[in-house]
């Protein structure tokens, strides 16, 4: 059963705030501790203000609550797939989220340790789990569009947990601005969308994805430029010949720079990746991650997506 949704009010009547846990141009997490139970929170606030006007400033806090609600609105019947949203207040002037705290370690330091990542049922369970995540928020008629390392976190457990869903917008809905991370977001993303951006959009960021955990590269040099020569080039020869042979018609075909042309649903990615993820039972990889190994969230299962 989903815990309620509270407005915490003043975030230091119910939680003491004890740590920094990393941040990004928007906002801070701190991990904090309730004070009625004890149980530990993760909560996202708004960066203090610096020298934006009162108007930027209120814009931030805003987003901060946006995200609240796209968290509300998203709360997974993939269980675990992305964050629990417990409440929302504020800590001395600033938005906050407060958010369940997961035990892990962030994608982009686990692609940091092992590079690159070349285990086959590895990168199919790493890359399965994020299509299960993202085929619950299509299925609702959402785009997550900001698919990246650093909104990845691997719980101990081996489960693949998505984060921060501040850019997640309505599928086909009109976009005023571009939005993304450069080098993983798709072209049709990147400027004002009258028609809006599909579920195709974070299809191409997990095939960026798949591309730079198996041969440390970004497709289209991880540039603009670079999917907007005359003549695109998604990978150099010395790359291309290093995709593992399962993956690399798949890849390929996800960074397709037209949406008609890659996979239709990150279902269908799955399907592709499906004989490479373990089965129930299965002896864990030779060399598996650490210190969270991906494959155990499919070896220990036994309902099957």
């Amino acid at each position: 059963m989903a815990r309620q949704i509270r407005n915490f009010g003043d975030i230091e009547d119910h939680f003491e705030v004890t740590e920094y846990i990393g941040g990004g141009a928007q906002a801070d997490l701190w991990l904090a501790q309730d004070l009625e139970t004890g149980e530990r929170v993760a909560v996202k606030m708004q960066r203090e203000r610096e020298f934006e006007s009162v108007r930027s400033f209120a814009g931030l806090a805003r987003a901060i609550s946006r995200e609240g609600r796209s968290y509300q609105r998203l709360l997974s019947t993939t269980p675990g797939a992305t964050l629990q949203l417990f409440g929302a207040g504020d800590f001395r002037g600033r938005r906050c989220i407060v958010l369940e705290y997961v035990d892990g370690v962030l994608l982009y330091d686990v692609m940091n340790r092992h590079r690159p990542i070349r285990e086959q049922s590895t990168v199919a369970s790493l890359i399965g789990q994020l299509c299960e995540a993202l085929a619950d928020m299509h299925d609702r008629d959402f785009v997550h569009r900001d698919l990246k390392p650093e909104n990845i976190m691997l719980a101990r457990d081996g489960r693949v947990r998505l984060l921060d869903l501040g850019l997640t917008v309505r599928a086909r809905s009109r976009t005023r601005h571009g939005a993304g991370t450069i080098g993983y977001a798709p072209l049709e993303q990147l400027d004002a969308a009258p028609e809006g951006v599909t579920a195709q959009a974070d299809v191409f960021a997990l095939g960026c994805l798949l591309l730079e955990l198996t041969v440390l590269e970004l497709p289209y040099e991880g540039s603009r430029e670079g999917m907007t020569d005359e003549n695109p080039v998604v990978l150099p020869p010395e790359k291309l010949h290093l995709l593992p042979a399962p993956f690399a018609a798949l890849a390929l075909s996800m960074v397709e720079l037209r949406p008609e042309n890659r996979p239709s649903s990150v279902r269908e990615v799955y399907e592709h990746l499906r004989p490479h993820v373990p089965e129930v039972r299965a002896p864990r990889p030779l060399k598996p991650l650490r210190p969270a190994d991906p494959t155990e969230y499919y070896r220990t299962r036994s309902h099957r997506w």
